[in-house]
Order: C-alpha cells, then sequence, then structure tokens
C-alpha cells in the first residue's frame, strides 16, 4: 500500500498509538504521525464539556466557564433550559439560568 509518500505492507503501516494496522480505514495526522480515528479522537479532539464527544470541524459550540460545550449542551445544571447566547451564572463550574443561581443542591 502507498501513504505518507512510502509504500508499505499492509500489516506495518500501524496506527501510533494502538499500532494496530489500518488496512483499508481511514487515519488522521498528527506531529506526522498516523492515528486510527477512534485513538486521534481519544488523544487529540476537543471534547464537549457537556456530553464528553468530541467537538467536530462545522460544529456550533460555546467557550465558557474554562471549557468547550455543543452550543445544545450548554444548558442550565437544575432545569436544563438552554443558556446559549443568555445571561447564566456559574456555581461548582456548572452553568445555571438566572432562576436557579441561588439554587442550593447544585
Amino acid at each position: 500500500m502507498h501513504a505518507l509518500r512510502q509504500t508499505w505492507h499492509p500489516g506495518c503501516f500501524l496506527c501510533a498509538a494502538c499500532k494496530k494496522p489500518f488496512g483499508n480505514s481511514l487515519f488522521h495526522m498528527e506531529d506526522g504521525e498516523p492515528y486510527c480515528e477512534r485513538d486521534y479522537i481519544t488523544l487529540f479532539s476537543t471534547k464537549c464539556h457537556g456530553c464528553d464527544f468530541p467537538v467536530e470541524a462545522g460544529d456550533k459550540f460555546i467557550e465558557a466557564l474554562g471549557h468547550t460545550w455543543h452550543d445544545t449542551c450548554f444548558i442550565c445544571a437544575v432545569c436544563h433550559v438552554n443558556l446559549e447566547g443568555q445571561p447564566f451564572y456559574s456555581k461548582k463550574d456548572k452553568p445555571l439560568c438566572k432562576k436557579h443561581a441561588h439554587a442550593i443542591n447544585v
């Protein structure tokens, strides 16, 4: 097989992290090293603080409280109302709407 301007035996072109061969699967590059999709996401992707899934290119996201959130995941920790573009408060690193800003159990 041909990849990265080299010729490889199919069993020799491996993910830099898990060392499994790619076969015909897609791979991602980081710092000149090839990674399988699973390891690339685990090691290098930005994950949403609300759902822990990757924030991918083209996704709408919000940076708040020192974290990255999908726009649909940035919700009040009590009532789950979406806080995108709304004033919000924070308690124990959790976003809160104005109504629940002084909630006791967050």
